[in-house]
């Protein structure tokens, strides 16, 4: 259990005043399930912890300690490795709250993000293939990428000059982008997951026959993040 106290603030919920970003960063950003402004003072007022995978940022502070130095929870923690045969990256990130405004009207940002990246690759008998995933909880604000959305694709590959070309083997593509609205422990998120994946799959000889395409291999995406608010 937390200390009660009381703060005078700035006359806007918080101990100063909230940077605003600049409308130069909104450029190609999407809004999604901004949070309240009591959402966004629950969020910096009582952070307590979060975790991601193997990740766990606990600032060790009371919410009254906030009133002297505001960035007392600021910080973050990782765990992991993003690298091809590693079990991938977890990373939990707290900053200082945001304000901006889009199409006039007034929004806020909390500065909790937690994300998750790891890649698969895998050596194929005439090529290779590599697979790609990224899992962000974010607040108000991504790139929206969903317009190249490929579902997965495989063509044959030829080679040879016009009139004389020859099937030479395999090559796959895709890539999918999905953004949803969620809430951890009363606050609002928004989930972005983004897949890739690309490979190839060569004849060994030039009599042989086609090898298969190349299969979808992506790491698995993770169990959802665990946020902890202090109570009074």
């Amino acid at each position: 259990m937390a200390t009660p106290f009381t703060a005078l603030g700035k006359g806007n919920g918080f101990s100063s005043c909230l940077q605003k970003i600049p409308a130069i960063q909104l450029l190609n950003q999407e809004l999604l399930n901004p949070p309240s402004l009591a959402e966004t003072m629950a969020a910096y007022w009582n952070f307590d912890s979060a975790t991601f995978g193997g990740a766990t940022f606990n600032p060790d502070n009371e919410p009254k300690d906030l009133i002297c130095n505001e960035s007392l929870n600021v910080g973050s923690a990782s765990d992991g490795d993003s690298r091809p045969g590693y079990p991938g990256e977890f990373i939990v990130t707290n900053s200082l709250p945001k304000i901006f405004f889009k199409d006039g009207v007034k929004y806020y940002k909390h500065g909790i993000k937690m994300t998750f990246s790891a890649e698969t690759y895998q050596a194929l008998s005439g090529g290779a293939q590599a697979s790609l995933i990224d899992v962000q909880y974010l607040s108000s604000l991504y790139i929206d990428r969903s317009d190249s959305n490929q579902a997965y694709t495989c063509v044959t590959e030829m080679f040879g000059p016009p009139g004389e070309q020859f099937p030479i083997g395999k090559s796959a593509s895709e890539f999918n982008q999905t953004a949803s609205a969620v809430t951890i422990s009363g606050i609002p998120f928004i989930k972005v997951v983004t897949k890739s994946r690309g490979g190839v799959n060569y004849v060994a000889n030039a009599n042989d026959p086609l090898p298969p395409c190349p299969a979808p291999n992506f790491p698995a995406e993770p169990s959802t993040p665990t946020l902890t608010l202090h109570t009074y």
